[in-house]
């Protein structure tokens, strides 16, 4: 029999010996994969997320015990469903609206940590001696699953990270993997009701560091709302330890007016409730980071094994235990009071995960924005996907147009009005305070676009100049930001008279004034 012997200390000195880059491309080459889009929709509709954990205390029993440590927690597989071909399962609710049209993507993720097949501990001194037999050859890609009212299917996923082959993470060894699965959700009969994850593999007993598991389905689907979105889900695997790790969500175009509404869902392995200071940021418009918090998480323990949305747990699961032992999926709105987040016409946004004194792994983002019906049109219309894996189904397509037409009657954009020196947008443009870029000339810029990837404002610059206008490009300094405008000018009159010439005119009926470093 081989066994491990894992002092917490000494490995603890081993593992924060490396260092971290900011960026995922650059922080990841020895300890993860690289964050990628998975896909992106242009869509009617909204998205759904349920998962469990996969270990526990007790077979079937809930664990609401908030103040163990994981390390001190004999884990067992859950184990609910009374058939003897499966080792472990748990189940969750899905409840999609009355007036679903159609699923459009459904992913089915599995993760854990699986080092050794049953761990054990004894105490030395002050501290615990760990060993156990390493996992055995079994299939970790392979498992069970079930929609409500159904028997097992056998799902084959593919391995997004195995820790298993890197020395850096021999101690707990965690590993990701995820299967489509959205042909199953389309052809199921019922789609509402329990849904069943069977023969996750993961480490069992007392782990140095403790072990966790769990599952997540995570679907997008098409059903009216009042506005369209923007969705896009993001896949990898980074270690969150001293230094933060960034992911960047791009191609959309936040709602040209009013409050933008935005939401996020995250999930990450080995989250330990009693460990504080872990944190999930969003940048706001000046370049500073906002913590996210709620109800259910808090900015100094965001990830704290449980499984929410917004700011309830969620208990719509077997078993619905409070700690989830280190797996964590949380929904969120995220609070963009007076847009101070994402604001109207924004088209990037990036994601800052952080902890000081917990480690944990991140393997799933999701962001979901409120978007202009102009700009859903634009890309209907042009059919030209904003990246590879961009997707528009014709089904949106005819939902838009179920949308914009009214008694038959073909869409068509009217501008606004005119407005005078004595209108309210006027008053309040002249009233604004100014945005502060250090090193831009003072002035009122007329902005047409905001991009985030300068080639893209390159390519702009290039349309202006065919349509006769001199583009003119500030950059904010704190986030790099390109704002590309047609005037700059000290005269507010200027600046408001040339914004209400252009709005009449389609491509440009979203030009702003930006008033910058002015008295």
């Amino acid at each position: 029999m081989k066994y491990l012997l894992l002092i917490s200390l000494s490995f603890l000195a081993f593992f924060n010996g490396y260092s971290q880059e900011q960026t995922i491309k650059q922080s990841l080459e020895y300890d993860g994969v690289d964050f990628k889009s998975v896909n992106e929709f242009y869509i009617y509709g909204d998205s759904k997320v349920i998962g469990n954990s996969v270990l526990g205390e007790h077979k079937v029993n809930d664990f609401d015990d908030i103040t163990v440590s994981n390390d001190d927690v004999k884990m067992k597989y859950i184990d609910i469903d009374d058939d003897k071909s499966t080792f472990s399962s748990s189940s969750a609710k899905l409840k999609l609206p009355d007036n679903l049209k159609k699923i459009t993507y459904a992913a089915l993720y599995w993760t854990a940590t699986y080092s050794l097949e049953q761990g054990k501990r004894r105490k030395v001194k002050d501290s615990y001696e760990y060993k156990g037999d390493f996992r055995h050859s079994h299939a970790i890609d392979t498992i069970k699953f079930k929609t409500p009212n159904s028997e097992y299917q056998t799902i084959a996923g593919e391995i997004i990270y195995d820790g298993a082959e890197n020395p850096t993470h021999a101690i707990n060894s965690p590993y990701v993997c995820v299967a489509d699965v959205t042909k199953i959700l389309r052809e199921a009969q019922d789609k509402n009701g329990d849904y069943t994850v069977a023969n996750v593999r993961a480490s069992q007993g007392y782990i140095s560091g403790g072990s966790a598991a769990g599952w997540m389905l995570y679907i997008i689907y098409q059903s009216p709302t009042d506005n369209p979105k923007y969705i896009s889900s993001y896949n990898g695997f980074a270690l969150v330890n001293n230094l933060p790790v960034d992911i960047t969500f791009r191609n959309f175009k936040a709602v040209d007016q009013g409050d933008v509404k935005t939401s996020l869902v995250v999930s990450a392995l080995e989250g330990d409730l009693t460990l504080l200071q872990d944190e999930c940021a969003i940048i706001k418009r000046d370049g500073s980071y906002q913590s996210l918090s709620n109800g259910s998480r808090y900015q100094q323990n965001f990830f704290n094994s449980s499984i929410t949305n917004n700011s309830l747990v969620n208990t719509d699961r077997v078993p619905s235990s409070r700690n989830t032992l280190g797996f964590d999926i949380a929904e969120l709105e995220i609070p963009n009071y007076n847009n101070s987040i994402i604001d109207n016409n924004m088209s990037s946004t990036t994601l800052r995960l952080k902890t000081k004194s917990d480690r944990y792994y991140m393997y799933f983002a999701a962001f979901q924005t409120e978007i202009s019906q102009d700009f859903f049109e634009d890309v209907v219309k042009e059919k030209e996907p904003v990246s590879k894996v961009s997707t528009i189904e014709p089904e949106v397509i005819r939902t838009t147009q179920a949308e914009v037409k009214k008694n038959n009657r073909k869409y068509v954009w009217k501008p606004p009005g005119k407005k005078g020196f004595d209108s309210k947008d006027f008053k309040m443009l002249v009233a604004k305070k100014p945005t502060i870029f250090n090193g831009v000339s003072n002035g009122y810029y007329v902005v047409t676009n905001v991009f985030s990837e300068p080639y893209r404002a390159r390519k702009w610059e290039a349309f202006l100049i065919k349509k006769g206008h001199t583009p003119i490009t500030i950059t904010n300094p704190k986030n790099n930001w390109n704002f590309v405008a047609v005037l700059q000018t000290e005269s507010a009159k200027e600046a408001f008279t040339k914004q209400q010439e252009l709005i009449q005119e389609y491509k440009f009926r979203d030009t702003w004034v930006l008033k910058v470093n002015l008295d």
